[in-house]
């Protein structure tokens, strides 16, 4: 099945247990982010309360990251162990929850993915070669030889009455 379609007529009141996978190609992700690895997983209750559908359970699906630290790939399952989900139900006989649940999975993505948040969890450690710039220099230049020439805060400082200069009096 490549969507959960619910038939509204045919759910019981007191609800029903839907389990199933849907196709990974449903998150249709751009090519050059994350990258889903595996279908989404799903094991839900589903009922129905006036006009409103509620869907609480389990849902999962494996994807390729890219660590913001090392810049390298790695494998992080997005797992809701309670997710709930409220849909207001429209007029028609059958709704289609595919996409609810691809957003609800989606909204689990982590903001800065990490390589040792992964499921296999990798050294995450940034190449000191990056940090150079922010490395102070470990005493191998003596401090910096003053400017030599024209000096365009000395014209300033010539000014009567520049903190700099001593007073003068007449």
């Amino acid at each position: 099945m490549d969507r959960l379609v619910i038939n509204l007529a045919e759910l019981p009141e007191e609800g029903k247990d839907f389990a199933g996978e849907l196709p990974a190609e449903l998150f249709d992700l751009p090519a050059k982010d994350v990258r889903a690895l595996g279908p989404l997983t799903y094991r839900l209750r589903v009922q129905r309360f006036d006009n409103e559908l509620l869907l609480m359970g389990h849902l999962d699906a494996p994807f390729e990251f890219t660590c913001v630290r090392t810049l390298a790939p790695f494998k992080k399952t997005i797992l809701l162990k309670n997710a709930a989900l409220s849909l207001e139900i429209n007029d028609s006989g059958e709704m289609d929850v595919s996409e609810d649940l691809r957003e609800e999975l989606l909204l689990g993505f982590p903001s800065y993915p990490r390589c040792d948040e992964g499921d296999d969890p990798l050294p995450c450690e940034i190449d000191p070669r990056y940090l150079a710039v922010d490395k102070v220099a470990e005493g191998d230049v003596e401090n910096p030889p003053a400017p030599q020439g024209d000096s365009r805060w000395g014209a300033l400082d010539a000014l009567e009455g520049s903190p700099n200069q001593p007073d003068q009096q007449s």
